[in-house]
């Protein structure tokens, strides 16, 4: 309680003393600013070879299932009746630093590929492996569907209900229930309820 009390009743600092304050926080601030750009560079660079920029995608190929504790050599030595090996990558996470399961290997000749792809589901350290040729990425082109349903304002047809013996003035996308409506949003949507009578 007592340094409470002393650092309350500080006299004010004067100006010197503020300017060497300010330049300590500025040097430190540039010092974390250059860590960050080197760290953001490290980034960019682990990004270029995850990819496997650089490399010719038509002497490439995918090899899923990979075990976990597999060295680029065990899977160079796997692969060698199909051609020269030229670069073995086995991605990694970047936060732990583990394998993901799956690495690129490329070859000299192209038409190693056809050769590799034959290796689809062979034992490597007591696991089936998938082989497939690399797929080119495009920056901008996904290969990703289209999810979901429309929503509209018959979301009731689903609980739909006889309504011959009531009056017409009754929807009969007006009982409860999920419906599967495609149309556009409207005053009804989500308030529909089957009333007792």
């Amino acid at each position: 309680m007592a340094e409470l009390h002393d650092t309350m009743h500080e006299e004010p600092k004067t100006d010197d003393a503020l300017d060497e304050e300010i330049e300590e926080m500025r040097i430190k601030v540039l010092e974390m600013e250059e860590k960050l750009k080197g760290q953001q560079t490290e980034l960019a660079e682990g990004a270029k070879e995850e990819e496997g920029e650089g490399g010719d995608d038509t002497a490439s190929i995918y090899i899923g299932q990979v075990d976990y504790h597999c060295t680029p050599d065990e899977l160079a030595t796997h692969f060698a009746e199909c051609g020269t090996v030229k670069r073995v990558t086995i991605l990694c996470d970047k936060l732990s630093g583990h394998p993901k399961g799956y690495a690129y290997m490329e070859f000299e000749d192209p038409a190693s590929v056809d050769k590799a792809v034959i290796l689809h589901d062979s034992l490597l350290k007591g696991r089936k492996i998938k082989v497939s040729p690399k797929r080119t990425n495009y920056p901008g082109v996904t290969m990703m569907k289209g999810k979901g349903k429309g929503k509209g304002a018959f979301k009731g047809y689903k609980g739909w209900w006889d309504m011959s013996m009531y009056s017409s003035a009754f929807s009969p996308y007006a009982a409860g229930g999920k419906g599967k409506g495609k149309g556009k949003k409207g005053w009804m949507a989500g308030k529909s309820r089957v009333y007792g009578w």
